[in-house]
Formats: structure tokens, C-alpha cells, sequence
């Protein structure tokens, strides 16, 4: 089995509970130990990996590339949508930074991501972001998208 569909079907197992100390980058990090595959820690360096990091996950991958199991870090992320029926609502992700797992890719830059910590030490859930700005959503912030690389 493929590493991404690995970390996905790990994370996907994981929602509703809470893995380790309840932290983004623990939820990630273990779910690539878990793939067999490269953590942050091998890749940047345990001195590299700390709380002023942007984390590097593995291959760097473009949106239009993104896979179930691939890795997404964020830089103060938001999201703000205009719904059909008046209303609006707004997201933040990534104050100053978040990791989360893809679950699945959609049309116009919708992503469904694994996530922990998203409330604070909260259990995994399964979260839709959008990154690409269109009529009725605008996006903000840094996000960079990253492929596991298998040890």
C-alpha cells in the first residue's frame, strides 16, 4: 500500500480520539511513524523542529497535485465564505501554525483534512478548507502542501 493511503487510513481511525498530547504536529508525526515513512523530525532535524517552525513534511507538492495522505502546514490560514442564503461565517487555522492530513481533494481548492488541536487539545475531526479564493470564499494566510516520503 502507497504511504499516503497509509497516513490517510491511519488518521481516518484516529477521528474522535485524541493521539498523544492532543497537538497537530503529534497527530502528523505519528501518523507518518506509522506509514514507515519520514517524520518532520528526520527531515528537519530535532533542533529544527520547534515552535517557530513552518514544519517540512516531505516532497513538496502543488494544490493541484494533492493526494489523500498528504501533509498541509499553515501560517495563519483563514477563510472567509459568503453562503448562498446571506449569511457568512469565518475560519482561522494556524495562530501562528497547524499541521493536518488530507482526506480528500475537491474542485475550486476544496480540501477535507484530518485534524487535532483545532480546538485546543481536542480529538481528531474531519475538517473541509478551501484554498482557492472565489465568489463567494476568500482565502488568507501561508499553506504549504508536502507528499510523505517513505523511509
Amino acid at each position: 500500500m502507497a504511504v499516503g493511503k497509509v497516513v490517510a487510513t491511519w488518521a481516518a481511525g484516529k477521528v474522535g480520539h485524541r493521539v498523544g498530547d492532543g497537538q497537530c504536529w503529534t497527530f502528523a508525526e505519528n501518523a507518518l511513524k506509522n506509514a514507515n515513512a519520514k517524520t518532520s523530525n528526520d527531515i528537519m532535524g530535532a533542533d529544527g523542529v520547534n515552535s517557530d517552525a513552518d514544519y517540512v513534511w516531505g516532497t513538496p507538492v502543488s494544490l493541484a497535485n494533492l493526494m489523500p495522505g498528504d501533509i498541509v502546514q499553515f501560517n495563519y490560514y483563514t477563510v472567509h465564505v459568503d453562503a448562498a442564503d446571506g449569511s457568512s461565517w469565518e475560519e482561522t487555522r494556524g495562530e501562528p501554525r497547524h499541521t493536518a492530513i488530507v482526506a480528500s481533494v475537491g474542485a475550486n481548492g476544496k480540501v477535507v483534512v484530518y485534524e487535532q488541536n483545532a480546538t485546543p487539545g481536542g480529538a481528531v475531526k474531519k475538517t473541509t478548507l478551501y484554498f482557492t479564493n472565489t465568489d463567494s470564499i476568500t482565502v488568507g494566510g501561508n499553506w504549504w502542501f508536502y507528499r510523505p516520503i517513505p523511509k
